[in-house]
């Protein structure tokens, strides 16, 4: 039954009910009273409802937006666009620019729901082409163990078997139970800043030209910084034992590399990082003690070249004169917030400054997984 027949027949009960001189059935009346109030209530509660929820998405907050199209004399309805959306993109774009003015219905909504209960994340393909251009310029940055948990971590960190590491022992006789020495490390983040400022004039370019430099800039100076971060974590971490200092001045030898690789311990997939200069300066003429070129050209990219098995990749994080070798993926990096990007408007100077920020810290969970070798001066 529709609302206005449930509401009539409700009413003519009412009147007779009101007629003394009425031969009813007053407990069958009750039932189907009692039922029609029920259809009643559930019709009236989810026209409420659907009335509520027509109001928030009218103003943008809702989880629908209407399009602009309609379909058989009906509005046409639309998932709300989340942070992956084109609409999301150009609205956060338009947003920092102090443009909302300039954003459709359809952006607005998207932008308006996606920051409801949190600050604007960055659009998924602007955060993409950030971090790729962060790892793509920084080889640390991509061969290390990246968590995104937003959230504090915390780890484990091997540092040595007391008892119980694998050895000969006689037949029928058990070995020594494991003893390790473990710490636990709570990665609770450093954080990351990189302010990037633009004149009023500089703002009016095309929105894709503005992204395009917005995604350089902050890739640029947070990779940088999360770069160096990384490196200098590792080499304060690195076991003393593994750390090598060459004889002579200015010169590396083959037996001095090797020492370096001998070092280390539970090791696997090796890459070699220094600056361009170190490795070309030192590396790639190395020959062995019978002649034979140590350093051996590769395809493989983001390297240099394979050394020892080892590859040779460019890190301006590592200091001039200095080589670190090891495995990266016994290097645990927790981003406690991933990149965002937030802006303001300083009137004095009328530039828009637009601030990139992020919160992260790494751990080596085995101080012998790394050596190091410095060039003597």
């Amino acid at each position: 039954m529709t609302l206005e027949q449930i509401l009539a027949r409700l009413a003519e009960i009412r009147t007779m009910l009101d007629d003394p001189s009425a031969n009813i059935d007053i407990d069958a009346l009750t039932n189907e009273a009692n039922g029609l109030i029920a259809q009643r209530d559930a019709i009236q509660n989810a026209e409420t409802r659907r009335r509520e929820l027509r109001d928030r998405v009218a103003a943008g907050a809702g989880t629908v937006a209407r399009a602009a199209g309609t379909m058989g004399g009906q509005p046409q309805q639309t998932e709300a666009r989340g942070a992956d959306s084109a609409e999301y993109r150009r609205a956060f774009l338009l947003n920092l620019r102090g443009q909302g003015d300039q954003m459709t219905h359809e952006e607005r909504a998207a932008f308006t729901h996606t920051t409801a209960n949190t600050t604007a994340p960055i659009p998924t393909t602007m955060l993409n082409q950030i971090w790729d251009l962060v790892t793509g310029e920084h080889s640390i940055m991509g061969d290390i163990t990246i968590y995104r948990t937003g959230t504090v971590l915390e780890v484990v960190k091997h540092t040595a078997i007391t008892q119980g590491a694998a050895k000969s022992v006689a037949e029928g006789v058990a070995n020594d139970d494991e003893q390790n020495t473990m710490i636990k490390v709570t990665l609770s983040g450093k954080d990351f800043a990189k302010t990037v400022k633009i004149g009023y004039a500089m703002a009016t370019m095309s929105l894709d030209a503005f992204e395009q430099y917005l995604i350089r800039e902050i890739a640029d100076g947070l990779g940088e910084a999360m770069a160096a971060d990384a490196i200098s974590t590792i080499t304060s971490e690195i076991n003393s034992g593994n750390k090598v200092t060459t004889a002579t001045s200015g010169t590396v030898t083959f037996k001095e590399v090797a020492t370096l690789f001998g070092k280390l311990k539970r090791a696997k997939n090796l890459c070699l990082y220094a600056t361009r200069s170190t490795i070309y300066t030192h590396l790639v003429g190395m020959v062995d003690t019978s002649g034979k070129p140590i350093f051996q050209p590769t395809a493989q990219a983001g390297a240099e070249g394979t050394i020892l098995g080892a590859s040779i990749r460019v890190e301006d994080a590592v200091a001039e004169g200095k080589m670190l070798v090891g495995d990266p993926k016994k290097f645990l990096y927790n981003m406690i917030q991933d990149i965002l990007v937030e802006s303001d408007r300083d009137i004095e100077t009328h530039k828009i400054i637009h601030s990139g920020y992020a919160r992260g810290q790494g751990a080596l969970i085995d101080d012998k997984a790394f050596a190091e070798l410095t060039v003597k001066s």
